[in-house]
């Protein structure tokens, strides 16, 4: 499920409950000098969720309201994070790639351990706020754009959006709970339905978006498998915020880019949209390259004027999802520049009053395909065509 737009704040109706008191970070202490040199603002309070009518701050209202036995907050230069994630034991599959991302974080963060056994909750925090930026940045390089293109409000300039967060006025959200039964109550109150799965949001006002996650179920619950899923929600909402969410971009560009970024975190996860909100999926083919190449190779891929005009996410079956993504990897790998300015030119339509505009983007898309490449639809799916067949998986 995408995310839709939310015009009042609702944050009152949360359920009530009681949760533990937070102790401070043993990591950064939450010393100012540490926390700036990391690129942080803090473990809170901070306007995490939707906004309070009451006044209270966010991480606030979720403390009070939601249980658990101990939320974490961490706020950076992008993300706001509130997780009810627990200690996690390290396994010897990950262990290597936990000992690569700590390395990372003890470079701004001295006191953490080379090695970890166990990671506490403000550890884990620690890590998903440093990948998540991480990963910012590297959506930022696919769109070639740098925070500096973004102004606090709309003016003057090449239209860019409402605000310094890809187009939004304000940092994405991502809340993580401990229980599908707490993300139910929290996602009723945010948008009058409980949902099942990982839900996205755009609440407006404040003009953010936002994404909740239940991590009960077992590939949620460690943090390779909330990685990716992360990976793939923020993918879609960084997309939607880019040059502010006036409009839905284009569903196969939306989740074909989502599948890009979490399969660069980790090639074996599959996330997909339905109607009751965002799952891992189990089902879907271990190997995309090679599926992508036999589809090609048997004239059975859904052709790019067939995905220009899926206008729900549950139109795209997964042959056409692994298409979707497969063909990002070319325009990614092969034509960056190509694909940055394809991005732009789909999110920043305006109309003949200077507004944003949603029309036609179907017809938007084989304008800046020709502008572009050259191409029209049918050469796309040639060049496409031939270079999945050439990478010989």
């Amino acid at each position: 499920m995408g995310p839709r737009t939310l015009r009042t704040g609702i944050g009152l109706l949360l359920l009530a409950a009681s949760a533990a008191a937070q102790e401070r970070c043993p990591w950064c202490k939450d010393d100012p000098a540490l926390l700036s040199r990391a690129g942080l603002v803090g473990h809170g309070p901070m306007d995490v969720g939707p906004p309070q009518a009451d006044g209270r701050r966010g991480s606030q209202a979720i403390v009070e309201e939601l249980p658990a036995s101990q939320w974490v907050f961490l706020e950076s230069a992008h993300l706001r994070l509130a997780s009810a994630l627990g200690s996690e034991s390290v396994s010897g599959r990950d262990r290597e790639r936990v000992e690569a991302d700590l390395a990372r974080l003890r470079e701004v963060l001295p006191d953490v351990p080379r090695k970890a056994r166990k990671l506490d909750p403000w550890l884990r925090a620690h890590l998903t706020v440093m990948r998540a930026e991480e990963l910012y940045a590297r959506f930022q390089a696919l769109l070639a754009v740098s925070d500096a293109d973004f102004p606090e409000r709309r003016g003057a300039g090449p239209f860019m959006g409402d605000g310094p967060y890809l187009g939004e006025r304000e940092k994405f959200d991502v809340v993580v709970h401990a229980s599908r039964r707490s993300h139910q109550a929290f996602t009723l109150a945010m948008c009058g339905v409980s949902i099942t799965d990982s839900l996205r949001w755009h609440l407006n006002p404040p003009h953010k978006l936002i994404v909740s996650i239940q991590a009960e179920d077992a590939d949620l619950g460690t943090d390779r498998g909330l990685e990716s899923h992360l990976a793939h929600n923020l993918s879609h909402m960084w997309l939607c915020a880019y040059k502010h969410f006036s409009y839905d971009p284009p569903i196969w560009l939306d989740e074909g880019l989502a599948h890009l970024i979490e399969k660069e975190v980790d090639p074996e996860s599959t996330t997909t949209d339905g109607d009751e909100g965002a799952m891992r999926e189990v089902s879907a083919p271990k190997d995309w390259p090679a599926r992508a190449a036999r589809l090609a190779a048997t004239g059975k891929a859904p052709t790019f004027a067939q995905l220009l005009h899926a206008k729900s996410f549950s139109e795209l079956e997964m042959d056409a999802q692994v298409c979707a993504w497969s063909r990002l990897r070319f325009l990614a790998d092969e034509h960056p520049a190509e694909l940055a300015a394809f991005l732009g030119g789909v999110k920043g339509q305006l109309d003949d009053a200077g507004y944003p505009s949603g029309e036609d983007l179907p017809g938007l898309q084989r304008r800046l395909l020709k502008e572009l490449w050259g191409w029209t639809p049918a050469d796309f799916d040639a060049a496409w065509s031939v270079w999945v067949q050439a990478r010989g998986d």
